[in-house]
């Protein structure tokens, strides 16, 4: 996982958190920007695809009381 700014732009440095948001900077300063976390793609490179879920056999009639 990486980090960039709102607009896109990949940032590599120094975080902290404040409130429950991760933001630019070894410290909080006038500087420090909002960041949000990326997927790298290098990690897509390497998952495996997931499996489709098969759908249950339909039931024959008069196998359930309410049929």
């Amino acid at each position: 996982m990486g980090w960039s700014f709102k607009d896109g732009t990949p940032y590599s440095g120094d975080t902290h958190t404040l409130a429950g948001n991760v933001y630019s900077g070894r410290t909080r300063t006038p500087s420090s920007r909002p960041l949000v976390e990326t997927v790298d793609t290098v990690d897509r490179a390497f998952s495996k695809p997931k499996k489709a879920k098969k759908k249950p056999a339909p039931k024959r009639k008069g196998a359930t009381a309410w049929d």
